[in-house]
């Protein structure tokens, strides 16, 4: 007797696996529905304001900034396509961040009660969502802790390179040029350096050839020795802080 091609005790899992996809489709399709495209600068949640229960970028950057005491706000993290961010403070209903867009991008938001109700209506996204929270928390804890102890190159090259991961994890992984975009300004702001410092950093870092500098980003040319500055393994970081 011919043994069949597919064991009859796969058949369950193959179930269940089919039926997360489809949960996870539909959740897609209601991102999709909901999401609404915004320029850049459009102000999405303003500091200390009622925030959504989520937000979910599709496609863009957005921007994640925080007021000093002076008044002036500074950009603390960037969200890229994919990303899910919670905005609520301790209090679960004002904003701890103002969101801005970057450029131009499209964002799904939930309220509260939806977003805490898709792991049960959505089984198969509630790891996803648990996941892409865990993997933004460890993001921020690697570069607080480069920014308390690390020099300005050390600082600049850790913040490149993640982002560079976070944008085109195969081309870093394979030590292929890849280009963030990120203005030197922004990239003060994200490490606590002076626009001054940042230039002298850029400016040394190019003449090395590990990076090439534009208006609006950054080439990266040489991975290896930006990861060598930045004190990590492109591979052990991309486990830490990706999913």
């Amino acid at each position: 007797m011919n043994k069949p091609l597919l064991d009859d005790r796969a058949a369950p899992d193959r179930s269940r696996t089919r039926h997360a996809c489809l949960e996870s489709n539909d959740f897609l399709r209601r991102c999709r529905q909901r999401a609404r495209v915004v320029a850049p600068g459009t102000e999405l949640v303003d500091e200390g304001q009622d925030a959504p229960g989520a937000l979910w970028l599709l496609s863009g950057q957005v921007g994640l900034h925080k007021t000093l005491a002076e008044g002036r706000a500074v950009l603390f993290d960037l969200l890229l396509p994919i990303d899910v961010f919670r905005p609520a403070a301790a209090d679960m209903a004002s904003s701890c961040f103002r969101v801005t867009a970057q450029e131009t991008s499209v964002v799904a938001f939930f309220t509260h009660a939806e977003h805490d109700q898709l792991p049960s209506r959505c089984r198969g996204l509630g790891p996803i969502v648990d996941l892409l929270e865990a993997a933004r928390r460890s993001r921020q804890a690697e570069r607080m802790l480069r920014i308390v102890q690390g020099r300005g190159e050390a600082k600049v090259a850790f913040l490149l390179l993640e982002l560079a991961l976070r944008a085109d994890r195969r081309a870093v992984l394979a030590h292929q040029p890849c280009r963030v975009d990120l203005s030197q300004r922004a990239i003060g702001e994200m490490t606590g350096l002076s626009n001054v410092h940042v230039c002298r950093v850029m400016r040394a870092l190019s003449g090395r050839g590990i990076l090439r500098p534009g208006d609006s980003g950054t080439e990266l040319r040489d991975i290896p020795a930006l990861a060598e500055l930045a004190q990590t393994e492109p591979a052990a970081l991309a486990a830490a802080i990706l999913i």
